[in-house]
């Protein structure tokens, strides 16, 4: 739930935040009973495991971030610490061997941040951007820093974005340099629309460069660099899309609309050149959907695409809509069956009265087929957590890695049976 709102609407994200530091949440630490899921599917096989086996996660890096460095390890840095007295951002970072399926600490950040993102570099390092450093209005970062695998150390970039935010959008150009989009630049505000700025990181200098504005602001918005190499933005707060030209260095805001302002959704490239956007949270009524929409990149049109209603669950069993879900391509751009095979996992349902569920659901959408598959139940329930890819295994299997969160300190993971696929 990434959502703050106010007046006659329920508060949820930072309710949610005042009830962990006092110790009101917590629940749910043990791998759930299965209740009500849809059957598994015959047609996908994948094994779901317990990642962390003697419990080495030392925080569950609640609205943090992570990324899969370039040395096979996945780091983890930031988000809200429940461990300290009343909830506080940390600059703790831990790495994750999926050979030895232990965490380990490693340095840590230069400055405690929350509602950051990451990405990993072309050079193996790993960018940290944004954030928030507490809970005031002035508290959202202008700062970033990269972590170095080889010394196991954070620096701080030369200069610093353009304007302090957190819930951005981080994408990689395909020149190595990333691009980053829009957040919200008050502290404690994770509503709102946020704003236009956009900074590129460039590695090689170590330094952001500002560059065209958005034409709208927006804030936890899906974000995606094609093939081609255009970036494409959508919704964050937002009925909108736009495109953005990295050879012109120029945004276009695209023809169709969303039917309401969504946010705390994904969106991919599938190999027909459509994008797929799937769920996220009304950002008017603050309910998620079971939605999914196609979005033609070229002509700006959006078409309804196949419900994900049944595939998102809880213990309680299955819940209406979904956001602040984990998603990826099974495969790299490159592979045969890169933009067929999407795979979800985790997130929530934010009801209109009462408290929010969260999820311990996880499906694959096959983009031939265009229907859902159930591949869950998760080990662990995860919401406001954190997750990555992990490297391909000996047996060619993707894995994926998601831990920590609201309601569990468990390390869930995922091993796709690529022998089950068919084209």
């Amino acid at each position: 739930m990434r959502v703050l709102r106010s007046v006659a609407i329920r508060p949820l994200r930072m309710q949610t935040i005042m009830a962990l530091s006092c110790g009101l949440l917590w629940g749910g630490l043990s791998a759930p009973a299965k209740a009500q899921i849809p059957p598994t599917t015959t047609e996908i096989k994948g094994t779901w495991t317990n990642g962390d086996p003697e419990k080495t996660l030392a925080d569950v890096h609640l609205l943090g971030a992570a990324t899969l460095l370039g040395n096979g390890k996945v780091i983890a840095a930031g988000g809200l610490d429940r461990k300290s007295l009343g909830i506080k951002a940390t600059t703790r970072a831990e790495l994750y061997d999926p050979a030895t399926q232990k965490w380990t600490t490693t340095g840590s950040m230069k400055a405690a941040r929350w509602a950051l993102d990451a990405i990993t570099l072309p050079d193996g390092k790993a960018l940290f951007a944004g954030g928030s450093a507490g809970f005031t209005p002035a508290s959202a970062l202008d700062t970033a820093e990269v972590y170095d695998p080889t010394t196991g150390e954070f620096t701080l970039t030369k200069n610093t974005l353009t304007v302090g935010r957190q819930s951005l959008g981080l994408s990689l150009l395909k020149d190595g340099r990333v691009l980053l989009t829009g957040g919200n630049p008050t502290g404690n505000n994770l509503n709102g629309k946020g704003t236009t700025a956009v900074d590129i990181y460039d590695p090689q200098t170590h330094e952001f460069h500002p560059a065209a504005s958005l034409k709208e602001g927006r804030a936890l918005h899906a974000q995606i660099t094609l093939k081609d190499g255009r970036v494409v933005v959508i919704g964050g707060a937002q009925t909108s899309s736009e495109i953005y030209d990295p050879t012109k260095g120029t945004w276009t805001l695209l023809s169709d609309k969303l039917p309401t302002t969504l946010k705390d959704m994904k969106a991919f490239e599938l190999a027909d050149g459509q994008l797929f956007i799937a769920g996220g949270q009304d950002t008017i009524l603050g309910t998620t959907t079971d939605a999914t929409w196609y979005l033609d990149p070229n002509t700006g049109k959006l078409s309804p695409g196949p419900s994900m209603a049944g595939f998102n669950y809880s213990p309680k069993g299955p819940q209406v809509g979904v956001s602040d879900y984990s998603a990826y391509d099974l495969f790299p751009e490159g592979h045969r069956w890169h933009g067929r095979f999407l795979f979800f996992a985790g997130g929530e349902h934010d009801p209109t009265e009462g408290p929010d569920v969260e999820y311990n659901s996880a499906s694959i959408y096959d983009a031939v087929q265009k229907k859902f598959l159930n591949v869950g139940p998760m080990p662990f329930i995860h919401d406001d957590h954190t997750e990555s890819l992990l490297p391909v295994n000996a047996a060619g299997n993707p894995e994926f890695l998601l831990f920590g969160g609201n309601s569990s300190s468990g390390t869930s993971r995922f091993e796709l049976d690529v022998s089950s696929l068919k084209d």
